[in-house]
């Protein structure tokens, strides 16, 4: 009995040194009142021991909020409320250890109006809607913040904003289902006097699903999505930014080659891509589209542009007017550059097009592939400028002469993949004829 009596005094004890040992609401407020500090809040609830395994102890922990001056030059009023942890040692002493900072919220700082703020969203608006702009079909049903719900400050240079919003989404391959979904969207600047950044972030949450229909998988299919319709719309922006273009009724491939050897020779990049825009094979596309082109199409455009005008010597200057030929097949050409050591490949097919009396009528010529090679070294093109005009290139007036509506060409002075000159008889034999000649003398 009497040990027992021994053991639960000493359990008492024990509850007793734990309970001193504990920091005081009062003692936790005092340590947090520093300098520049307008008031002190703890959490409800107890200060609470808690097992650290970075540190391999006992602390005791207790949420406050500290709030304070924002030192922000241009709002002098302008407050921010701090939410962190006040850690204290645990055992003999109980001393203040640190204030673990969470999360920092201001106050005072003017954030533009709802309709400023929903304008600012539709300006950013695929990096707004995200993910769901692959799915949706149609525009938003709204857009709207929520009442009772406002800006939040993280920082005098960014503040989060929800936005609610519902829309219709392929939930399935045959489903088409209503949503209802509030986004937090964050917004940054680099200074308190400079406008807001393209840049957004946007977290959705409070997702639920509403009314739902049923399609057949084809037409599902077939709808376009909101990201479709305005990549549509920016891609047909930007074709018509780059200016008409006049692309003749080609008759034969050849028609094709010439026409498309003469732009890369005397055009320009963006009467070149204007072109070429409009003269890849479907495959280029996006399905559906004639204006938006795949990563792939993108990379055959951008390729001619930048070797025939982007690099340290322009197409006009490495290739000749009427150059020789390295090789030929039906739809398909490779012709040399001025010195016979570099080419440019044009592959094209007929597309398109419609049936009358069993026969495929109204196809067009588009390329399968363009390959433009350049000489792009310094030396290379330097070897190549060293010849003395004429030497590489005749003349077109001289190279090319009209009889009785057909097309001639003169045997041109060119030269061997080593740079010597020779004359143009021996070098059509060993590498092919002039791209005019092939015309008249197959």
């Amino acid at each position: 009995m009497r040990i027992r009596f021994a053991l639960a005094l000493a359990a008492l004890g024990l509850t007793a040194i734990a309970a001193f040992g504990q920091p005081s609401d009062a003692q936790i407020i005092k340590d947090l009142t520093k300098p520049g500090v307008l008031k002190v809040e703890l959490s409800p609830g107890p200060t609470k021991k808690e097992w650290h395994s970075a540190q391999g102890q006992y602390m005791w922990d207790r949420v406050a909020y500290v709030t304070r001056g924002a030192e922000v030059a241009e709002y002098p009023k302008a407050t921010v409320r701090i939410t962190g942890i006040a850690r204290y040692h645990y055992g003999a002493s109980t001393s203040f250890r640190e204030f673990k900072v969470a999360e920092n919220e201001y106050f005072g700082l003017p954030a533009p109006n709802k309709e400023e703020m929903l304008g600012m969203i539709r300006e950013r608006y695929l990096d707004f809607l995200g993910h769901r702009a692959r799915s949706m079909v149609g525009d938003l049903h709204y857009m709207r913040i929520p009442e009772g719900e406002g800006v939040i400050w993280h920082t005098p240079l960014s503040f989060t904003i929800p936005v609610e919003i519902a829309y219709d989404s392929k939930t399935s391959n045959i489903h088409l289902t209503t949503i209802q979904e509030k986004v937090d969207t964050r917004f940054y600047r680099d200074a308190v006097s400079t406008p807001w950044k393209e840049n957004i972030v946007a977290v959705g949450r409070d997702r639920t699903e509403g009314a739902q229909r049923t399609f057949p998988a084809d037409d599902l299919r077939a709808m376009p999505t909101f990201r479709d319709q305005l990549e549509e719309q920016q891609a047909q922006r930007d074709l018509a930014a780059l200016g008409d273009v006049t692309i003749p009724e080609f008759k034969s491939d050849m028609d094709v080659f010439l026409y498309t050897h003469k732009l890369l020779r005397e055009s320009n990049a963006k009467q070149l891509e204007a072109y070429l825009m409009r003269m890849l094979a479907p495959s280029y596309y996006v399905e559906g589209s004639t204006t938006r082109l795949t990563p792939q199409g993108a990379d055959v455009i951008n390729k001619a542009v930048a070797a025939a005008f982007g690099g340290k010597g322009t197409y006009a200057e490495q290739y000749c007017a009427d150059p020789g030929v390295k090789h030929q097949q039906p739809d398909m050409i490779e012709i040399w550059n001025a010195t016979q050591d570099a080419h440019t490949r044009m592959h094209v097919g007929r597309f398109g097009g419609g049936w009358k009396n069993g026969q495929k009528v109204g196809e067009q010529y588009k390329f399968i592939a363009l390959e433009v090679w350049m000489l792009t070294s310094a030396d290379d093109i330097a070897r190549l400028r060293s010849y003395e005009p004429g030497m590489l290139c005749e003349p077109a007036s001289a190279g090319a002469k009209a009889t009785g509506g057909a097309t001639t060409t003169t045997p041109a002075t060119t030269t061997s993949g080593t740079g010597s000159p020779q004359s143009a008889g021996s070098d059509l034999i060993k590498k092919g004829k002039g791209l005019l000649n092939k015309l008249t003398t197959p």
